[in-house]
Parts: structure tokens; C-alpha cells; sequence
């Protein structure tokens, strides 16, 4: 029993490693497309690094995927708009981002401006709306099997 649960721990570490090392390379061109103003490149790349990030924040909810699988899913309609929201906001096209322009820093689309052309702001943002994700689909008892240590 043991060993089945070390290996899935072990594949998901894996899994992380490698998203990690993936967001790594995709930041690298990032920066590339950024100073050669590459605009098309650089949303692409954008886009592909927050869809790696919010795989990883799946990853981190490993055990409430297995779970999801197990027992099915039940919906928690805030999580899941809230997780649709940042996702849609999170892949916007940079220069949609600058056409909604710059607000006052203390405003709201300031805010928002900020949080979205901020890369540390995006990357935190979309792990967290993985984490949404896998939390929008599984039931409070997921949680209590959990926290009882019954995930196969």
C-alpha cells in the first residue's frame, strides 16, 4: 500500500518537475519575443505559460483529482466561475490588456492592468486557478477522504 502511494507521489513530482522545467524554457522565449517586440510570439507564449501554470496548480490538488475520478464530481458554482474568470482574464492578448489601459493605481482597473502585465503576478494567478479548478469540481466529502487518508 505504501509503494502504490509513493509511486503516484513520485509521478506527480515528476509531472511537476517537468512543468516547471517546460514554464522555464517558455519563459526564456518570452523574453526573447518581448525584446525583438515580437507581439504574435509573445501572446503565444503567454497563453502557453499559464496553461502550463494551471496544470501545475492541478498538480498540486493531486489527491482531489483521484478522488474526482473515484466518487465523480459535484460542482461549487463560485469556485468554478471564479477559476473560469481568471482563466479567461489570464489568457488575454497583451495588447487587449493595454487597449483596456492603465488606471490609477489605486482603481480597480489599475488593479487589474497591473496584475495582468505583471509576469509574477500572472504566474500566481494561474496556478491559483488551477487549484480552482480542481476545487470548483469535488465535493466537501472529497475533503473529509482526504484528511482521513482514504485516497487509493
Amino acid at each position: 500500500m505504501r509503494g502504490k502511494e509513493f509511486n503516484k507521489t513520485l509521478f506527480v513530482v515528476l509531472l511537476g518537475m517537468i512543468s516547471i522545467y517546460l514554464f522555464a524554457v517558455l519563459d526564456i522565449q518570452l523574453k526573447e519575443s518581448a525584446q525583438k517586440i515580437e507581439m504574435e510570439k509573445y501572446n503565444i507564449y503567454r497563453i502557453l505559460e499559464a496553461l502550463i501554470l494551471i496544470f501545475f496548480g492541478v498538480l498540486v490538488e493531486y489527491k482531489k483529482v483521484l478522488l474526482i475520478f473515484k466518487n465523480g464530481f459535484s460542482i461549487n458554482k463560485y469556485y468554478l466561475i471564479t477559476a473560469i474568470s481568471l482563466a479567461i482574464l489570464l489568457i488575454l492578448p497583451y495588447d487587449t490588456i493595454m487597449r483596456l489601459g492603465i488606471g490609477h493605481p489605486g482603481s480597480i482597473k489599475g488593479i487589474i492592468s497591473l496584475s495582468l502585465t505583471s509576469i509574477n503576478i500572472r504566474s500566481v494567478l494561474s496556478v491559483l486557478t488551477g487549484i480552482l479548478i480542481i476545487r470548483s469540481l469535488a465535493s466537501s466529502k472529497s475533503n473529509k477522504q482526504i484528511f482521513r487518508g482514504e485516497v487509493d
